[in-house]
């Protein structure tokens, strides 16, 4: 993938010279899109032979989807509508008007990014959908290469590449103008670093896979849950004797670090300053308390708008339940439509599956540490959103999130689980 993102940035480069002397791009982009699709047909077929025809086979559909999305032939894309214009809008206003890059905007650094693309290689929306495009494949490419690290068998491995290819949120996700698949990738980055360093013991590997996670966390920064597992690792874990150590040494740190954790989590105004903690920021503006933020009800498809969060104690008690409502919603009982009820179907039922699975499975986390530390990720995220989401769209595109951590534990875990 290093020769197709070079080639984006030598386009991005000929959209910035000659932006002055042609206004429509289009015929640019339209030929970076058959280079690049030539560049990953071949690319596929000599590293991943074995995937070629699922992986090219979902680029084709996403980049189908694209096309639906932009052109004027009556279909709807689901999730593309409010917030995809608003990125898109905010994006070209940034672009007008760089001194925007210093003040806050809808979609923060999101948008951001946009508006500095725009800037630099015009107006064409077109384009930066398609590298949307490519951030889900270059994603999905990291994840078999995860896969190989940690020698999971070929038949796991072809499910869960299916799987990946063409989970419909993942699909639409990529195709449309939203952050999702953007934070994604820094999520599946942080984590082949993080695997490196578990396989390797490698410390640059280490470093790298926070850095990455912050910079996922800079485009929304709740996703900095996911270190809580990373720092498990990083304590307890021994490469020597291959499993965990738990002394004083180790117990002390991490007790600390989870203190300071609940800390901000309960009164998150103490770290509002800072860049990755903007929606924090943005939970405390909207309600007047903070256990208010945990029982807000926005949106037609808001649930648990009877439940009363008003101490620490009361947050404990019902966050498994919050967990569970914002890995599954909408659910059955509160399903009002159609496409309620495939949201249910194509999307819920794969991250309840996995959360049943993970519960069941937690025996076999003394064989295998690092099912452990990413489980431990997995639901610190899950619980630091769920803590903060009431709706059910909301909750549908921020689980994703998770999607390829999720996957790289399955792929962990099915093949132990088989034997």
């Amino acid at each position: 993938m290093f020769i197709i993102w070079l080639t984006a940035l030598i386009y991005l480069i000929l959209g910035y010279l000659i932006q002055y002397h042609m206004t429509d791009t289009f015929h640019l982009t339209f030929s970076f899109i058959i280079i690049t699709a030539v560049l990953l047909f071949l690319w596929l077929f000599i590293r991943y032979t074995k995937f070629f025809i699922i992986v090219y086979t979902g680029f084709l559909l996403r980049l189908t989807m694209l096309w639906i999305d932009l052109s004027d032939g009556g279909w709807t894309i689901p999730h593309s509508g409010e917030d995809t214009e608003n990125f898109y809008e905010t994006g070209v206003m940034i672009s007008d008007n760089l001194t925007l890059l210093n003040e806050a905007v809808y979609g923060g650094i999101y948008s951001k990014v946009l508006g500095v693309i725009f800037h630099i290689y015009g107006d064409d929306r077109l384009f930066v959908q398609f590298l949307n495009i490519l951030v889900t494949i270059s994603a999905i490419l990291i994840v078999i290469r995860i896969f190989r690290m940690l020698d999971v068998p070929g038949h796991i491995q072809m499910v869960l590449v299916v799987t990946m290819s063409f989970f419909p949120h993942s699909m639409i996700f990529s195709s449309i103008l939203l952050r999702e698949s953007v934070i994604s990738l820094m999520v599946v980055l942080s984590l082949y670093f993080f695997i490196r360093w578990f396989v390797k013991e490698e410390k640059g590997s280490a470093l790298l896979s926070i850095i990455f996670i912050l910079l996922g966390a800079v485009f929304h920064s709740a996703i900095i849950g996911i270190l809580i597992g990373y720092l498990f690792g990083f304590i307890f874990y021994r490469h020597r004797r291959r499993t965990f150590r738990f002394t004083v040494d180790s117990v002390v740190p991490f007790s600390l670090f989870a203190l300071v954790m609940t800390y901000i989590l309960v009164f998150p105004d103490v770290v509002t300053s800072l860049p990755i903690f903007n929606k924090f920021e943005q939970i405390l503006n909207s309600n007047d308390e903070v256990y208010e933020a945990f029982t807000a009800t926005r949106g037609d498809t808001a649930y648990l708008s009877g439940l009363e969060i008003n101490n620490l104690f009361q947050l404990i008690l019902y966050s498994p339940i919050k967990i569970v409502y914002f890995i599954a919603s909408p659910m059955p009982w509160s399903i009002r439509n159609f496409n309620d009820l495939i949201s249910f179907f194509m999307d819920g039922v794969f991250y309840l599956s996995a959360l049943i699975l993970f519960i069941k499975n937690l025996r076999l986390i003394k064989k295998r540490p690092l099912l452990g530390i990413l489980i431990l990720s997995i639901f610190a995220g899950w619980l630091i959103f769920s803590l903060g989401i009431s709706n059910a769209g909301t909750a549908l595109r921020h689980r994703f999130k998770f999607f390829y951590i999720i996957i790289v534990a399955m792929g962990i875990l099915l093949p132990k689980k088989k034997r």
